[in-house]
């Protein structure tokens, strides 16, 4: 069978009808011959040079017509995205066919045509997409900044080893200390663990050679276990740890060893080998070693506020490292980035007051002052969309953990798609499941008011059987959980309402203000200032005009900040770079150039954003016939 060649373009077309979130499109067109009319279904996936999903459509062919010699599909994404190099995998009836490379460009309603090549021939890619690519940690490895190479690397090594299972080899993944803890425990544990985090041991080397952590009790702890990650620093000179090291490297050559992950940074990695030789037969180059870039600022998506996504640690891993100087840095840099949110200055101050309320509390039971009272901080979040609740969540996680309220830290973010099943039996298993990843953090619902009531009765009923999944655990003394629930405030009280038992396992409640135009016009600015734009003082006025105007008169999608990201992403930046790049011959070189923002850009974005959020109308049908 010929291999099909499949166009691309990155359109401008807004009237596709695509769903309210999507503000980029790629046409994809699909160029068949005859011998391919035994295909019945056409999909097509796109990923980026991160191997995250871009974009995927599905064709269905229509049943007794032959197949059209160019099938065109509708990619849509809620980025913008420019790609050195995207993965396309062109499926025929579900099953995976067809890959190429090519690189996704700025140029708009200009055709690229991708000659693809037989999936057989691209091993690591038929790995990924068959094996990888729907694993749930996957999307962790764009949240975490890692480089494109050491995504790369991990798809071969994952694979070689898939096709050639070796007797344990344990993995090393050295360089900067951050992005190395994250890969070990969020990446690779999580693969070794098949995304189960009470199966991996964490515990820090040098507590094992201090004698923190005895022999014997971290060999109890990895009893059970599938993986252990192991943090590497500089080691201290002196006979002890000599021994433990021999002993433990005795240990990994064992049958009953569990595959160890060592991280840390290049010269304690190094020092390591160096100082115990016969742990270094425990790595080969090819399987089992990551040697990570410097963090990748650009890979980081874009959220409504701009803050940076950690990776969490996995809840529910036992973690028996003694030092938590690492963590308790981390959390207070928490409480900074709170106070340095544009706006929001109700929240923060009802905020300050809670944490103030924990902390008393705290040290009155230390005197035995009230020492069985409950422990629990659940919350509902009041507000529209695009004012703050994701972000204030997520640092309420690390806030509570730094105060020794929750063992982790790590947010997960979840809605009703998540939640609710398709069958009987299947929304309590799923929403037992996010809890179970919960555990220890904070778990945040948003437009949580969708789960008591839907469009059908059934899905209505669905709703509920998450209410009732969640009210064990609103009702547990202490949780090691804080469940945050956000949405409309007037919604949100009928969602409390619809169970009388809700409303009082929610004691703290916090209502997020819309934004002033002022705000709006310094987050902006903001944005701005940190993709290195420059607003002349004439387009600095121009902007705060606009955004002042769609605050006096707001239409009904009006997001706040989220409304700002799109003003400048979709908007400002997007009209830039059509004035820029429509100049005959620019200078590229020209930094001033390339980031000063003119009245005229601010002008077209406002335009732009005008056009969006104006109905669509469809055309008017003639009727009879035209002379």
């Amino acid at each position: 069978m010929k291999n099909p060649i499949v166009r691309i373009m990155r359109s401008l077309d807004e009237s596709f009808g695509g769903p309210e979130y999507a503000c980029n499109l790629l046409v994809a067109e699909i160029v068949t011959d005859p011998t391919h009319d035994m295909v019945h279904e056409w999909s097509l996936r796109v990923y980026s040079t991160r191997y995250q999903l871009l974009g995927c459509d599905v064709w269905q062919k229509p049943r007794d017509k032959k197949l059209p010699r160019k099938i065109r599909l509708r990619l849509v994404s809620d980025r913008y995205r420019e790609e050195e190099s995207c993965h396309l995998f062109l499926y025929g009836d579900g099953r995976p066919r067809w890959y190429a490379s090519f690189p996704l460009t700025a140029g708009y309603e200009k055709w690229i045509q991708v000659e693809l090549e037989a999936m057989s021939d691209h091993p690591d890619e038929l790995f990924f997409v068959e094996r990888l690519s729907y694993q749930s940690w996957w999307c962790r490895l764009e949240q975490g900044r890692f480089a494109p190479a050491t995504i790369r690397d991990l798809i071969t090594k994952l694979c070689l080893r898939n096709a050639d299972p070796a007797p344990t080899l344990h993995w090393v993944v050295e360089g900067d200390e951050r992005q190395a803890s994250a890969f070990a425990s969020g990446i690779l544990a999580a693969c070794l663990t098949d995304g189960t985090p009470k199966a991996c041991c964490r515990f820090a080397l040098n507590d094992l050679l201090s004698g923190g952590i005895g022999w014997s009790t971290l060999r109890s702890h990895l009893s059970g276990k599938k993986a252990a990650v192991v943090q590497v620093e500089r080691i201290g000179d002196n006979d002890s740890a000599e021994n433990l090291l021999d002993l433990l490297a005795e240990w990994l050559k064992s049958p009953e060893a569990i595959p160890f992950i060592f991280y840390g940074s290049e010269k304690n990695v190094e020092l390591l080998l160096q100082y115990i030789p016969a742990l270094g037969d425990q790595f080969e180059e090819e399987r089992s070693i990551f040697h990570l870039d410097a963090p990748q600022p650009d890979a980081l998506p874009d959220n409504d506020d701009g803050t940076d996504l950690p990776i969490p640690d996995e809840a529910g891993l036992c973690d028996l490292r003694l030092s938590k100087g690492e963590q308790s840095e981390t959390a207070c840099e928490a409480l900074d980035k709170l106070e340095k949110l544009i706006g929001l200055s109700r929240v923060k101050a009802d905020l300050r007051d809670v944490c103030l309320m924990a902390r008393f509390t705290q040290e009155r039971r230390a005197i035995c002052l009230d020492p069985d009272g409950e422990n629990r901080y659940h919350m509902i979040f009041y507000g529209n969309p695009g004012t703050g609740k994701t972000t204030v969540a997520r640092l309420m996680g690390e806030i509570y953990h730094h105060m020794g309220l929750l063992s982790k830290g790590h947010t997960v973010e979840t809605c009703r798609s998540e939640l609710v099943g398709e069958f009987i039996g299947q929304t309590e298993n799923r929403t037992k499941e996010i809890l179970e990843r919960a555990r220890g953090g904070v778990l945040f619902i948003d437009e949580a008011y969708t789960l008591a009531g839907g469009r059908t009765r059934e899905s209505n009923d669905f709703g509920k059987e998450v209410i009732h999944t969640l009210l064990p655990i609103l009702s547990e003394p202490n949780p090691d959980m804080i469940v945050i629930l956000a949405g409309y405030e007037d919604k949100m009280q009928l969602l409390l309402q619809s169970n009388p038992g809700l409303r009082d396992r929610f004691p703290l409640q916090f209502r997020f203000d819309d934004f002033s135009t002022e705000e709006l016009h310094a987050i902006a600015c903001q944005r701005l200032r940190s993709r290195e734009f420059i607003l002349t003082r004439e387009a600095d006025q121009r902007l705060a005009e606009v955004i002042g105007r769609a605050v006096a008169c707001p239409d009904p999608n009006f997001g706040n900040s989220r409304w700002v990201h799109n003003l400048v992403e979709q908007g400002i930046v997007k009209s830039m770079a059509r004035r820029i790049m429509s100049m005959p011959s620019h200078d590229c070189t020209d930094r001033e150039l390339m980031s000063t923002i003119t009245v005229d850009d601010i002008d077209r974005a406002e335009q732009r954003m005008l056009e969006l959020s104006a109905p669509h109308r469809a055309p008017m049908m003639r009727i009879g016939f035209r002379a």
